[in-house]
């Protein structure tokens, strides 16, 4: 099969013939319709900071994985080789606590396809559960990637504030309108009637913010951009809820400083900030709470979200011999929601 490999850190990719995988008992063997760019990628490509080293090289990469069944491995009843799929991508031992409490993707012995097992951007992709696959029915693959990590961490992050946004006079901020920040707004506006403010550095990303549910966009470097945000509400209370899709100091200080009483900040950007921390600072009771990835669960109602309102991204699609030009716009800011390659 063709797979498009990283044959050393900071390299080009290059796209080169490997052999086919073989399933195993219970494994299962996907034939890859597109696989996700995502700047995570830049960052392991790099071996930047906030991502694990690649076991080895060369590596393949790709962790935004949709396709059909392609042959399965004995003991595999659950899937019909055609089945149109989506790869959830984090693959834990399935015994431990934590995976038997449905949290498989933060199990203590976790794997993630296209970090620390082979990824997607190849023909064909070795599954090695049925269990971490989620079925489209017939719903189109391609479309339906970006959604197996993008939508999905956005949706994990969003599902832990829904409780605090059901009154119509509440109000949320995304840090951060990228690629999971719309998403994020996208299911706040379908899921809630809460006023949802976008806080970006970008102002093309502000106006987007604007045109998919955003009620107000708000630059995080303004001088008044913490007064705009404590006053979303009309009462100097600020917001109650942030999602900070970015994690540096200073958006972590700008969601310190504008959450409400009893409000909540979830954290899930992986800039290695610092979090302030004072007796009214961040205000009283506000629960602070990291997000990763989210369950196959989850994965599974953003699927479903898709199919009853539509939420997806609009994807930019590359051929696999593209790839580096995919990873190059995307570290250029050229993408304007998502990235996909196109087997």
């Amino acid at each position: 099969m063709r797979a498009a490999r990283l044959p050393s850190t900071g390299s080009d990719l290059v796209v080169e013939e490997i052999p086919d995988p073989t399933p195993g008992p219970g494994q299962v063997v996907v034939k890859i319709a597109a696989s996700g760019v995502c700047h995570s990628d830049v960052t392991i490509q790099n071996a930047g900071p906030g991502m694990p080293s690649v076991p080895y090289f060369p590596w393949t990469l790709g962790h935004e994985n949709t396709g059909y069944v392609h042959a399965l491995g004995d003991g595999v009843t659950d899937f019909e080789v055609g089945d149109a799929v989506a790869v959830w991508p984090g693959w834990g031992d399935g015994t431990c606590r934590v995976c038997r409490a449905g949290h498989e993707h933060i199990c203590p012995n976790v794997s993630y396809v296209g970090v620390t097992q082979p990824g997607g951007w190849a023909d064909y992709l070795l599954v090695p559960a049925a269990r971490h696959l989620v079925p489209l029915g017939d719903l189109d693959p391609v479309e339906a990637a970006p959604l197996t990590d993008a939508g999905l961490t956005a949706y994990g992050a969003v599902s832990k504030v829904l409780d605090r946004l059901i009154e119509s006079d509440r109000s949320v901020a995304v840090i951060g309108a990228g690629g999971l920040g719309q998403f994020a707004i996208k299911y706040l506006s379908a899921l809630t009637s809460a006023r949802i403010v976008a806080v970006d550095i970008d102002a093309g990303k502000r106006e987007h913010a604007l045109t998919i549910g955003a009620s107000m966009a708000v630059d995080s470097t303004s001088d008044d951009a913490v007064s705009q945000l404590l006053n979303v509400s009309g009462d100097g209370l600020g917001v109650d809820a942030v999602i900070d899709f970015v994690g540096v100091d200073s958006t972590l200080a700008l969601a310190a400083g504008v959450t409400a009483p009893c409000g909540a900040i979830i954290l899930v950007g992986i800039g290695g900030g610092t979090l302030p921390f004072g007796y009214t600072n961040p205000n009283q009771q506000v629960q602070v709470s990291t997000s990763s990835l989210g369950s196959r669960a989850d994965l599974a109602s953003v699927i479903s979200l898709w199919k009853e309102h539509g939420i997806n991204a609009d994807a930019t699609r590359y051929s696999l011999d593209d790839v580096n030009q995919a990873l190059q716009d995307l570290a250029e800011h050229k993408i304007a929601e998502r990235g996909v390659l196109v087997m």
